[in-house]
């Protein structure tokens, strides 16, 4: 675990705290052992405890994986108190660690921060997190700008369904992540005067907004993936009606013609069988036939 300190106000960061860590914890801080029981557990539900002494807030912060692409989520546990903050998560956040290094490198930093008191240092912890979501969603955009114009200059292959198909769990990924965050950020807003005065509410409500802002960019990009999807199953029903009428003229067309050759074929005596001019006439009667029945489909426009 590291620490850093600034006039009495102390931030405890670990990014991969054990079982020891967390006994340490509830023994120097008196932490009630239901919140250890929620840090230990491998999936937890991202909530606000409040305590006479000290809040317990779980966040969930989305990011994306560089090897797949793909939207999860990272679980960030705080406990904070008067004169502490504490934030434990299992693997590497970029923003902390950001932040972490901005304030051990800088006094005006830790003063402008840490200086202000817990709460003022929750928000800000808060905005850099959820003010990292903007690019996750900024990307989401573009790749759906992007899958459009491939999907309408180019021909609707499986790369495309597999691409939109990627945008629709990604955008279901961070709602689903930023939605409980919602009612955990209203709660600190409206509750917890203790640790957040009346002043840090507008704070938190920028926090809010900005958490607001992202859900209805999502709702947007969730609209236009399902247009896409739509428009994708339109796509290929149209180019699969198109195959399917050419296959269905060729084997119209070719059907009079195999009936012809195919009396003609058998062995047994038909007219005009024995004449030299027969092969001549059967195939120009077939040439006719065809070119007839073309005409016959461009006139009705099926071709």
């Amino acid at each position: 675990m590291r620490s850093l300190t600034y006039k009495g106000i102390t931030w405890h960061d670990d990014p991969n705290p054990t079982a020891a860590t967390y006994e340490t914890l509830q023994k120097k801080y008196d932490f009630h052992e239901l919140d250890i029981a929620d840090c230990l557990s491998e999936h937890e539900r991202p909530k606000i405890e409040e305590y006479p002494d000290y809040l317990f807030i779980v966040f969930h912060i989305p990011y994306r994986q560089k090897r797949t692409g793909r939207i999860i989520k990272e679980e960030l546990n705080v406990f904070i108190g008067d004169n502490y903050i504490i934030t434990l998560h299992k693997g590497k956040i970029d923003v902390l660690d950001k932040l972490w290094a901005e304030l051990k490198e800088s006094t005006t930093e830790r003063k402008n921060t840490l200086g202000q008191g817990t709460g003022y240092f929750l928000y800000l912890l808060m905005y850099r997190l959820f003010n990292g979501v903007f690019p996750l969603v900024d990307t989401i955009h573009k790749q759906v700008r992007s899958t459009e114009a491939h999907l309408f200059e180019t021909s609707a292959d499986g790369s495309v369904l597999r691409d939109i198909m990627r945008l629709k769990r990604n955008t279901i990924s961070i709602r689903s992540i930023l939605l409980p965050q919602r009612s955990v950020i209203a709660t600190l807003e409206h509750k917890s005067r203790k640790f957040v005065s009346e002043d840090l509410a507008l704070y938190f409500d920028d926090v809010l907004d900005d958490i607001e802002r992202q859900w209805s960019l999502l709702d947007t990009a969730k609209e236009m993936i399902d247009v896409l999807q739509d428009t994708h199953e339109s796509w290929i029903s149209h180019r699969t009606n198109n195959i399917v009428r050419v296959l269905t003229i060729f084997s119209v067309t070719m059907l009079p013609l195999t009936l012809i050759t195919g009396l003609y074929g058998m062995n047994v005596p038909l007219p005009f069988a024995n004449s030299p001019i027969a092969f001549s006439a059967i195939v120009s009667v077939m040439m006719l036939l065809l070119i007839g029945m073309m005409i016959y489909f461009i006139v009705r426009k099926w071709i």
